[in-house]
């Protein structure tokens, strides 16, 4: 054999090896700091690629002036925070008519000043007074590159204004273990004890020994968990689906519309559904519709989703607050949520607030998984999501359309979740809202979840049987709204006189549907409300030691 080719596999591999620790090396330069100069027009990149399988910390710090007047003019890394008299003076800063500090990723700026990483503002964070401000991002395969914008208009001509600049901003990139974490629901129908379910993964494999790695807290207060089951879910769910079918949903996307993408992917969404699981459709435009009330059967939700047609404007806020009043009328032994997805900022609801909208969710307890299609301004969505424990999916990209709706699904079925147990701190049923947070430690690493919480329970605990569980629990009771004969399904765990009641909402009992002696396990009980005003009234189940309620709403 030739000698120079018996070496060539050789050299190749040494070849290769040198790629390989230099691939390896590069991750090594990780942390990295780039100092920039406010008077620099530059781009400047971290010498080496970020791997799409990290996350980076991008801390940002310092001050510059932006203006001659160094003394009365400060800016940070997300902040304009004071300004020379004169300046402020000028009439293009009256848009900002509620004073500085301003926010350098500001729409109304023109993204015209501040500092920028991959061409993106720093999140919107409260101002402090270290000027020092942290982010999460999503290594791409790209080099991070960091710039200072600052242009204005003189004359109506764009021009530099980095010359009259003073100080230095510093950033520094740190590369993350590959640690995913996500919050899948929490379910306080056990109160004291709480269930907190959550999905971690390590190097895109199911981490299930995390017990160890979790910080908990409940309104700011450590708690310690009881146990963490890793099983199959506890519960079963309820969704309430809600499209936008305002008329640009029938705009090109992709090889098709917008709306024939939302369809199918909301119908795969659908079979994710397990046996003892329920959904409801709702859609949107200039009003909200019930396009399927609550059921189990997917022909039929599928069926529905079909039948969502585009016309109209956009009232999103309506829908979500529909759709929030409407799940909360569920089973109290059901996890529950909303998705919603749209692909416009809402320009006709009666509600014009999202704000308000977050308040009603978050009372209800009901997390808002939202996605918004092609959007050039998406605040609200994503105030909307975080505010309420859910998550936000921006989908710009027809293919990514499933994909989205598959993440969510995980999250809301809980597909690889663990149950997470612990007791509140604060036994109190006093109807109050507890703000829970928690934290994945690994490595020296804090991975922070979105936080969630729950509304404590109101009024007297149940009489426990010895074996710590409820005597009675309500499945659920359908149709709910109901037109005509209602069918209540409810559990009993030993043997007992029943009572059955339908009262008004100031507790006086207006019809009684059953009394009598009734054996252990699942049972079902028809429920006529024939003669009585239409409004929102409860079943009342009584045994000589419980009392369990149930609200429903009668509509004809």
């Amino acid at each position: 054999m030739n000698d120079a080719l018996h070496c060539r596999p050789i050299a190749t591999f040494f070849a290769l090896l040198i790629l390989v620790s230099g691939s390896l090396l590069a991750q090594r330069n990780f942390p990295y700091q780039i100092d920039i100069d406010a008077r620099s027009l530059d781009t400047l990149h971290t010498p080496d690629a970020t791997s799409s399988s990290h996350r980076y910390r991008v801390t940002a710090w310092g001050t510059y002036s932006m203006w001659e007047d160094t003394v009365n003019s400060s800016v940070d890394p997300v902040w304009i925070y004071s300004f020379p008299q004169e300046e402020w003076a000028k009439p293009e800063w009256r848009a900002f008519s509620e004073g500085y500090p301003i926010y350098v990723g500001d729409q109304r700026m023109l993204n015209s000043h501040g500092l920028r990483i991959n061409d993106q503002p720093m999140p919107k964070l409260p101002l402090n007074d270290q000027h020092r401000y942290s982010t999460i991002i999503q290594g791409n395969g790209q080099r991070v590159g960091v710039s200072l914008v600052d242009w204005n208009f003189k004359g109506f001509v764009k021009q530099d204004a980095h010359a009259n600049n003073s100080g230095m901003l510093h950033v520094l990139i740190e590369e993350l273990p590959n640690i995913d974490a996500r919050l899948c629901g929490i379910d306080s129908s056990g109160f004291p004890t709480i269930r907190l379910a959550m999905k971690v993964t390590r190097d895109s494999v199911r981490y299930e020994n995390f017990g160890n790695d979790l910080v908990l807290t409940e309104n700011g207060v450590r708690v310690p968990i009881d146990r963490i089951d890793c099983s199959e879910r506890s519960s079963n769910v309820s969704v309430a689906m809600v499209f936008d079918r305002s008329g640009s949903m029938q705009e090109s996307f992709g090889t098709s519309d917008r709306i024939t993408y939302t369809r199918n992917a909301g119908k795969k969404f659908v079979d994710k559904l397990d046996a003892g699981d329920e959904s409801a459709i709702y859609s949107f435009s200039l009003s909200t519709t019930l396009d399927q009330s609550w059921t189990s059967s997917k022909p039929l939700l599928k069926s529905a989703i079909d039948r969502i047609q585009p016309e109209g404007w956009t009232a999103m806020n309506d829908a979500v607050i529909k759709a929030v009043d409407d799940i909360t009328l569920r089973s109290p032994s059901r996890r529950k949520a909303i998705v919603v997805l749209t692909d416009g900022e809402d320009n006709k609801s009666q509600e014009r607030s999202i704000q308000k909208v977050i308040a009603r969710a978050k009372a209800a307890g009901v997390p808002v998984f939202a996605i918004g299609l092609l959007l050039d301004t998406d605040d609200s969505l994503r105030s909307l999501a975080a505010g309420t424990g859910g998550r936000y999916f921006s989908v710009r990209d027809a293919a990514a359309m499933d994909s989205v709706f598959a993440s969510i699904a995980d999250i809301v079925f809980e597909k690889g979740c663990c149950s997470v147990y612990y007791t509140s701190p604060d036994a109190r049923r006093n109807g109050t809202y507890r703000d829970v947070a928690p934290d994945i430690v690994i490595s020296g690493d804090t991975t922070a979840l979105t936080p969630t919480g729950y509304r404590a329970p109101t009024g007297k605990a149940g009489v426990d049987d010895q074996a710590g569980q409820r005597l009675t629990s309500i499945i659920s009771f359908a149709p709910n709204p109901m037109r005509g004969d209602g069918t209540l399904r409810y559990q009993m765990r030993q043997r007992g006189t029943v009572t059955i009641q339908v009262i008004d909402q100031q507790g006086s009992v207006v019809r009684e549907i059953y009394n009598g002696q009734i054996e252990p396990g699942e049972q079902q009980q028809a429920v006529r409300l024939e003669g009585l005003p239409n409004g929102t009234y409860f079943l009342r189940l009584m045994l000589p030691s419980e009392v369990a309620t149930y609200p429903i709403v009668l509509v004809r």
